[in-house]
């Protein structure tokens, strides 16, 4: 018999459109109202220092300083911003960064101005908002540059999509090799030289990827489940098979029940009861609130907020006061 969830908690999306000035056709920009970049910028952009991710910070004022004198910067800044009072308005505790519009550049390949404003936006919202719990997601799979972020910002959790296992998506292979022990090796490091006495920004693993083509034989929802506490998980993210698609109750189900499984099977082990938490990580929707509350400690919420439910548009207001209203009016199902 599966322990009932008590309680769960509501991570507001912030979406960052970077990568829709960057590398989003000037077409599809327009549409959706971002500015573009100015020849000037694309001049200051040549400039920014490159990320070593070497655990040293030398070029970080330079970096920063340049991040934020693109002319751009101010309009991601201000809506972030603005997105994040809504969300605080409707009694939201929790916000995550995440840069969006595909297309995305890889891991390895990513130009420096992902990272620099990235990190200059990581810094101003936890300035902003130090009560709240705030996480990072660097698209694509750019785990490296999340946690680091995170480390330096003081942020509290990553979203990571390429710690378990090899896939394929529209951008490229998912270079996972070793990656999870990579960034805990990282995050070791960072916050030994920084000196952090805080805890350590978690790292919340997808598993089965959305928009994601893995080898058959990874089809079964147990073959990632089973690496729970093999790993170490500190995570487990559970998604539909694209954004905004609703997730599958048979999978919370599985993943609540694996879960329960390594906590009781690592008490018996070593004494401690190994147990992160389960995240829906897209697909929540008001038809489908009561049976994530059921299962999950947390949800992601996102593209059904915005406006005419589109990942890429601005947060509506009234999409998030209504979700708001009906999550605090519903219960557990079953």
């Amino acid at each position: 018999m599966m322990n009932a969830v008590t309680a769960c908690t509501v991570v507001g999306m912030v979406h960052i459109p970077l990568n829709t000035i960057v590398s989003t056709p000037g077409a599809w920009r327009d549409s959706l109202g971002i500015p573009p970049a100015s020849a000037d910028d694309w001049r200051a952009m040549a400039a920014l220092p490159d990320v070593r991710g070497d655990g040293h910070d030398d070029c970080a004022a330079e970096g920063l300083a340049r991040a934020r004198a693109l002319s751009f910067f101010a309009f991601l800044e201000e809506r972030m911003l603005a997105e994040a009072a809504i969300y605080q308005q409707n009694g939201l505790g929790s916000l995550m960064l995440e840069n969006v519009a595909g297309p995305y550049f890889v891991r390895g390949a990513q130009p420096p101005v992902i990272y620099w404003v990235m990190r200059a936006l990581a810094e101003r919202l936890r300035a902003a908002y130090a009560e709240h719990k705030i996480g990072l997601q660097i698209l694509a799979y750019s785990d490296d540059w999340a946690l680091e972020i995170a480390c330096r910002c003081g942020l509290d959790f990553i979203r990571c999509e390429s710690a378990l296992f090899e896939g394929v998506r529209p951008e490229g292979r998912t270079p996972n090799a070793g990656n999870l022990a990579k960034l805990y090796q990282l995050r070791n490091r960072h916050m030994a030289q920084l000196g952090q006495t805080k805890p350590e920004p978690q790292v919340y693993v997808d598993v089965q990827k959305k928009h994601t083509v893995f080898m058959a034989e990874l089809d079964a929802l147990e073959v990632w489940l089973e690496n729970i506490l093999f790993q170490k998980l500190e995570g487990v993210i559970i998604t539909g098979r694209a954004t905004g698609m609703p997730v599958a109750e048979t999978d919370l189900q599985q993943a609540r029940a694996a879960l329960e499984k390594a906590a009781a099977y690592s008490h018996k082990a070593v004494g401690r009861v190994w147990a992160p938490p389960l995240i829906v990580g897209s697909g929540v929707a008001l038809d489908n609130i009561a049976m994530c509350k059921r299962y999950a400690d947390a949800v992601i919420v996102g593209s059904s907020l915005k406006q005419n439910g589109y990942w890429e548009c601005p947060l509506e207001e009234a999409r998030v006061a209504r979700f708001m209203n009906e999550w605090r009016n519903s219960k557990h199902e079953g």
